[in-house]
């Protein structure tokens, strides 16, 4: 039983690990304005409200490699820009229209007109999938107070769970000891009563014999 929590315990401290060596590098790649990809899903930070109010500038967003031969008008896409503008940035846009070659025209649901660039199949990166609320919780402890909350408050509020923890196992030993120890009391007790019942019998035999022997001699 022992080898299997321990198995547990060593299980649950590396999924503990790996999920924070995700949610770390998909906060960096957020921060740096890259893409963290795992095993065909991407997630982008977005930086503009172009996508107001689907989606909200700073939300966390995942995207899905997809055949861009089933994209259709109404989808969302992310794509890397060919606007000399923002040229090479990863932007993230709704189709308005497939063109006769393949191309995307595409719009920003804040925006008042369509992209001036069409989106060529070989930029498309994903076909948006929804939000990582999460990271967008995570992302709002930029600031300095938030910061300070979380990298000193909560620690504090996790070290002190871990002393009451630790008071109350030492309570439940304490309380078992004085448990194991009134039952060694209450057995000495009962075998020194036992000792003294079997004692005073044999006495009493004892005497019976002596009288036994006065009253023959008679």
């Amino acid at each position: 039983m022992n080898g299997v929590k321990k198995v547990l315990a060593i299980v649950g401290g590396a999924a503990l690990a790996a999920l924070l060596g995700v949610t770390v590098y998909i906060m960096v790649c957020g921060c740096t304005g890259r893409t963290a990809s795992f095993f065909g899903y991407s997630v982008l930070k977005v930086v503009s409200g172009s996508m107001e109010p689907s989606i909200h500038q700073g939300d966390y967003i995942y995207i899905r490699k997809t055949d861009t031969d089933s994209l259709r008008a109404g989808d969302i896409i992310s794509f890397s820009s060919q606007d000399d503008s923002i040229k090479g940035e990863i932007n993230t846009h709704r189709i308005s229209k497939v063109t006769e070659d393949g191309s995307f025209i595409t719009k920003g649901d804040a925006n008042r007109t369509e992209d001036s660039v069409t989106v060529q199949k070989g930029s498309v990166i994903g076909k948006y999938c929804g939000k990582l609320r999460f990271f967008r919780w995570l992302g709002s402890f930029a600031s300095g107070k938030k910061l300070l909350m979380l990298l000193v408050i909560l620690p504090t509020v996790c070290m002190a769970a871990y002393e009451v923890k630790t008071i109350a196992k030492i309570k439940i030993y304490s309380s078992r000891e004085e448990v194991e120890e009134e039952k060694e009391k209450l057995m000495r007790e009962a075998v020194e009563k036992e000792v003294q019942r079997l004692m005073q019998e044999n006495e009493g035999k004892e005497a019976d014999g002596v009288e036994s022997g006065k009253d023959n001699e008679s």
